[in-house]
């Protein structure tokens, strides 16, 4: 009986902690938030391999890429890019379920084979899976470049 006291009160703790974490904190805009700065954050260090992970497994990068192995290879062609910059903010996010719809802008800052530095600006829509023990992982990011915006 006293062995079995001690795995309840952990069993307790644990359920608990799992309570506690849901509710306070990610499964909200300010998850949603939170998980786009990480993608930003991915993105401005070009980490494929991490990038590829906030990706649901069987997510989409637009139309370019589907499945985390592909979303990894393509964005593994990017080998003459250093991103300087990337930054982006959230318009709108709508939570419906453990799914959330968030749009905003983006801008992001390379240089491209040691030479030419662009700004790239423009809109982004992403689809967010709340992805349970794993959090928020993106299911579809699309994004549209302002035309004719950007600098050398």
């Amino acid at each position: 009986m006293f062995q079995k006291q001690p795995v309840l009160f952990l069993c307790v703790i644990l359920a608990g902690c799992s309570l506690f974490s849901c509710s306070a904190g990610k499964h909200n805009e300010k998850g949603v938030q939170s998980a786009m700065k990480q993608y930003d954050h991915y993105i401005q260090n070009l980490d494929a391999d991490s990038i590829a992970l906030l990706y649901t497994p069987d997510g989409d990068l637009g139309n370019i890429a589907h499945g985390r192995d592909s979303i990894r290879k393509f964005l593994s062609t990017f080998k003459n890019v250093k991103v300087l910059s990337q930054s982006s903010t959230t318009a709108s996010i709508k939570i419906t379920g453990d799914t959330s719809l968030q749009k905003g802008r983006y801008q992001q800052v390379v240089v491209v084979a040691g030479k030419d530095t662009l700004t790239l600006r423009g809109e982004y829509t992403a689809t967010w899976l709340w992805m349970p023990n794993a959090g928020w992982h993106i299911k579809r990011m699309e994004t549209k470049p302002d035309e004719d915006d950007h600098d050398h």
